[in-house]
């Protein structure tokens, strides 16, 4: 089968208490979005026939999923980011009811 690099080959829920935060690299606040799943992506295909694989966190930011991956491929000015468990926090972009 051929499976293009930063597909996502499967998913696994996460838990409610897990947030990711990032920022861009022209020093804007901190963004906090929820973590809502765990998925598995390609990295490579090696000359074995094999791939390689990393588990990367879904989020939700501006109404869309993501992993880190492809926000930074559609948002190239994407900072550092890290993976936290999330402690009252209010996302960006989401109405809180």
């Amino acid at each position: 089968m051929n499976i293009a690099t930063g597909s996502v080959i499967n998913m696994a829920p996460a838990g409610h208490d897990w947030a990711i935060a990032f920022d861009f690299i022209d020093d804007s606040p901190e963004i906090v979005c929820p973590v809502v799943g765990w998925a598995t992506t390609v990295l490579a295909h090696l000359n074995d026939g094999t791939i390689a694989t990393s588990v990367q966190p879904v989020f939700l930011y501006v109404d869309m999923l993501w992993t880190p991956a492809e926000l930074r491929e559609h948002t190239p000015e994407l900072g550092a980011y890290n993976v936290r468990r999330a402690v009252g926090f209010e996302p960006v972009g989401q109405s809180v009811a």
